[in-house]
């Protein structure tokens, strides 16, 4: 399938908008949790995702059967992430310090520039390099808000599975991007990813799930996660790796702890301290610096 070019701005709203519904969904995971426990919240996520994007592919005609081989990679995607990135997150922050958590996922950009530069061969210029470093080093400064900085070693390596599945996200999902719309991708992420999690949730959670008694307001919070984060969020950001490429895409993945401490500080009345500011504002500076080149070319344009 040919896609379009999509405009220079609207590649840069997509990536805005789509890892600010990403962080807005940390706010109602907060809430659900109140009720429900971590592989619930996604098993409802995934099933609501799965069935609402196929349900709009077949009303509307935009039905794409995916060759068994991208079948194949397709499984894989939705491996790599939500199934191997939420199980190495959750489990790890039960064994680490946020702080310590938040320091070892912000390293996923940086990881996934190499691995892109090595295996698709995707080119890292010099602002961009700077870029990466800068936000990343805005990145941990925001986590050294806190000085707890403890954790386990079995912490540390189911953090790690959790960098290895976002990295291989972006790295197996680019080729996809040029073949079959967002649709497709994301319906087809979210239906293996429901089946991936069906043993997982039978094993841990089913029975408390099935005996509890469920309540509106935790489960207004999961469609909404399903309707930005599992759907909206990944079907913008597929269009963006397709637009930019892995490199450029994920390094605005530094935007959602930008958004989730401005969001925690208006809507749930969190403390906003200086070294948190500061840590924001690297950020958004490395962000803005990486992309340098392409801010020339829209003001020439």
């Amino acid at each position: 399938m040919r896609h379009k070019p999509t405009p220079k701005a609207l590649t840069y709203a997509k990536a805005i908008l789509a890892t600010f519904f990403w962080a807005i969904t940390f706010i109602w995971v907060k809430i659900a949790l109140e009720v429900y426990r971590p592989y619930e919240i996604v098993i409802l996520r995934l099933a609501l995702a799965a069935g609402l994007l196929f349900t709009i592919m077949l009303l509307t005609g935009k039905w794409e059967k995916p060759a068994p081989r991208d079948m194949l990679r397709m499984m894989f995607v939705a491996f790599c992430e939500p199934f191997i990135y939420f199980i190495g997150e959750t489990n790890g922050l039960m064994y680490v310090s946020s702080t310590l958590g938040s320091l070892v996922i912000s390293t996923i950009p940086l990881v996934t520039a190499l691995m892109a530069w090595l295996l698709l061969k995707e080119n890292i210029s010099g602002w961009l390099f700077a870029g990466l470093l800068v936000s990343f080093a805005g990145v941990v400064i925001m986590a050294m808000s806190s000085t707890d900085l403890s954790g386990t070693l079995k912490g540390m390596m189911y953090l790690g599975l959790a960098v290895i599945g976002g990295t291989f996200y972006g790295i197996t999902i680019k080729p996809l991007t040029h073949r079959y719309n967002a649709l497709t991708i994301v319906g087809w992420q979210n239906l293996w990813g429901f089946i991936y999690f069906i043993p997982v949730f039978l094993f841990n959670d089913a029975a408390h799930f099935f005996s509890m008694q469920h309540q509106l307001k935790p489960l207004l919070a999961i469609v909404s996660m399903c309707l930005c984060g599992s759907v909206g969020a990944f079907m913008l950001y597929t269009g963006v790796i397709r637009e930019m490429g892995v490199i450029k895409s994920n390094l605005f993945t530094n935007l959602i702890p930008v958004y989730t401490v401005v969001l925690a500080y208006f809507i749930l009345g969190d403390k906003l301290n200086l070294r948190s500011a500061l840590g924001l504002l690297i950020t958004l500076i490395g962000i803005v610096v990486s992309q340098i080149p392409d801010i020339r070319k829209l003001r020439r344009g």
